[in-house]
């Protein structure tokens, strides 16, 4: 891979999303991300003290704007060990992760995804596929299973032959989302904030997760707050609480998810050029 499309990827999918390394020691892939508390805004120490995430599961992180939720995603990106501003420490497995995988980009744990990421490299969908399997000691065949998942997210179909640099922004996030869990070493996934991302978010959610991944989700979106079994609540950056899902939660998610699916309906038939019935 030339350095030009290495460090568009890069740009395009984050410091973390696409890093190529296929000598990732799977010994040290997370069974549990444990969370340390430090301080808010104000220098008083978080609320809570810890918290334990497990393999497979979504969290949510709410709150208004500017209660630190961005802040708590960093953390975990950089794997914080009380040297960033919160003085927050995270945890891989119980212990505190090895300096190189703080430091040394090919080696990172961690992928992102946001509603504001695109493809800048200048090759077609099936082209990056195959040689990001390849560089990753996989089939390159698992491409057409990364595309046939990803037109599963979204309602303009990925072609194996279009260009990276003219998908949408819908496309590239769910060809981001498939790609992380089919081809993707990473076992944890940051998700900030893809309410208008153009892709049907809850099904993205379930699609990480049942691959195992640790998915942490910041959100304003009641059905993605509410699908998550639990959720950290900020506030002046302090972790103030955390929300386990209840069953009254639970009834409310199933309508609010209804309502989600008819407007996502309704949405594809204007996009469509239909009359509204």
């Amino acid at each position: 891979m030339s350095q030009a499309i290495s460090q568009s990827m890069s740009e395009a999918m984050g410091p973390t999303l696409m890093t190529i390394n296929p000598m990732i020691n799977t010994a040290i892939k997370p069974l549990t991300l444990t969370i340390r508390g430090g301080v808010d805004k104000d220098g008083h120490p978080d609320a809570i003290s810890e918290i334990e995430i497990a393999h497979g599961e979504i969290i949510g992180i709410v709150g208004p704007t500017g209660s630190g939720k961005s802040t708590l995603i960093a953390d975990i990106e950089q794997f914080a060990s009380g040297d960033t501003p919160s003085g927050r420490r995270i945890l891989i497995n119980g212990l505190e992760p090895a300096a190189e995988l703080r430091s040394d980009p090919r080696k990172k744990l961690v992928a992102q995804l946001s509603q504001n990421m695109h493809f800048l490299a200048d090759m077609s969908v099936g082209e990056f596929l195959r040689m990001h399997a390849k560089s990753r000691g996989k089939d390159p065949g698992l491409a057409d299973k990364v595309i046939a998942l990803a037109n599963t997210l979204t309602g303009e179909p990925v072609n194996p032959a279009f260009q990276l640099t003219i998908l949408s922004g819908g496309q590239s996030r769910a060809l981001m989302v498939a790609d992380i869990a089919v081809i993707s070493d990473s076992p944890i996934v940051l998700i900030d904030e893809i309410e208008n991302a153009g892709i049907k978010k809850q099904e993205a959610l379930r699609l990480l997760s049942g691959e195992g991944k640790i998915v942490v989700v910041v959100t304003h979106d009641p059905m993605l707050a509410l699908m998550a079994p639990r959720r950290i609540v900020m506030k002046n950056g302090s972790m103030t609480k955390v929300i386990s899902t209840n069953e009254d939660e639970l009834r409310i998610f199933k309508d609010v998810e209804r309502v989600d699916s008819w407007l996502t309906a309704l949405r594809e038939t204007i996009r469509q050029g239909e009359v509204v019935a």
